[in-house]
């Protein structure tokens, strides 16, 4: 009962912006538009509210080096599978490996830790969204850039350091290291854009998976879902247990673990034009089945 009552809301509002885009109410032009909205102001103001006006997160650092390497063993995984299986070249390697690790953290992983635990919560998943934007993006962009032959990876670092999210998690920290409230003025605009974040992230996913046409080729879509929603929480799972974690770090990695890939993944892969194609309809696909995964997780968990 307890995991409908965290997960139904999610799905609802993934449901909703499905249904606006399906509808017409919600255009592509105008749900870019609300999904940079949510990256550039609602998603970072709640990440720098959690972290600058919450509690310490226990093991600063360590559940996100301990994600960082069972996000590297999977990736080596995944490489052996694509380039052996599927016949992937290098540069659709990396872009159908992005796919097994990179997590879509904020746009729905932040709604659930908040669900879940509060800002205690969020503050743990946030150190989870830096290794996604500070190491795995970047590292990504590097690979694809010598893939293709071409340059772009200082464009890359440049443009991870610069991102709202990684300047929201920096400035949190070091507000919180100051031991000062935020003035209640400024506190009540972030909060209200704090507030809006889950709501509009999940409605603005929604219409996204809307308009990501059905694979015709199974093969790498099933093989990436099933490295992303089975194997990648399984790992994490055994990986954090095996370092004594507490349940709450371990209920936040192999969570996130068991999200759907993140939009960036197809934003990379639409940018090097690097199987585009199965990069979008693996997204969809696992964001689809991720309520399974996502259930399951937090029924084994967090309930026990």
């Amino acid at each position: 009962m307890m995991t409908l009552t965290v997960l139904v809301p999610i799905f609802a509002m993934l449901a909703l912006g499905f249904a606006a885009a399906r509808s017409g109410l919600l255009t592509a032009e105008a749900n870019g538009g609300l999904l940079k909205l949510v990256a550039c102001f609602a998603i970072p103001a709640l990440l720098f509210r959690s972290l600058a006006g919450g509690a310490q997160a226990a093991g600063d650092g360590e559940i996100a080096l301990i994600y960082l390497l069972g996000c590297a063993a999977l990736l080596v995984i995944a490489f052996i599978y694509g380039r052996l299986a599927l016949g992937l070249s290098l540069a659709e390697c990396v872009v159908f490996g992005m796919g097994v690790i990179y997590s879509n953290s904020s746009l729905i992983g932040v709604p659930i830790a908040q669900a879940l635990l509060g800002n205690q919560g969020v503050a743990l998943l946030s150190q989870i969204i830096a290794i996604h934007t500070i190491v795995l993006i970047p590292l990504a962009t590097l690979l694809l850039a010598f893939g293709n032959s071409a340059r772009g990876g200082s464009k890359a670092l440049i443009s991870a350091i610069s991102n709202p999210m990684t300047i929201a998690l920096a400035a949190g920290l070091v507000w919180r290291r100051t031991g000062l409230a935020v003035p209640e003025p400024i506190d009540h605009v972030i909060g209200m854009l704090a507030a809006a974040a889950p709501a509009l992230s999940l409605i603005a996913l929604g219409a996204t998976v809307a308009r990501v046409p059905l694979p015709t080729n199974f093969a790498a879509p099933v093989a990436a879902v099933v490295l992303k929603l089975v194997i990648h929480p399984l790992l994490i799972w055994s990986i954090t247990r095996a370092m004594g974690l507490p349940k709450e770090q371990i209920l936040i990695a192999t969570m996130t673990a068991a999200l759907p890939p993140g939009i960036n993944v197809y934003v990379l892969a639409s940018h090097f034009g690097r199987h585009t194609e199965d990069a979008a309809r693996s997204f969809a696909l696992a964001t689809t089945l991720s309520v399974v995964s996502i259930s399951i997780v937090i029924q084994a968990i967090a309930w026990r």
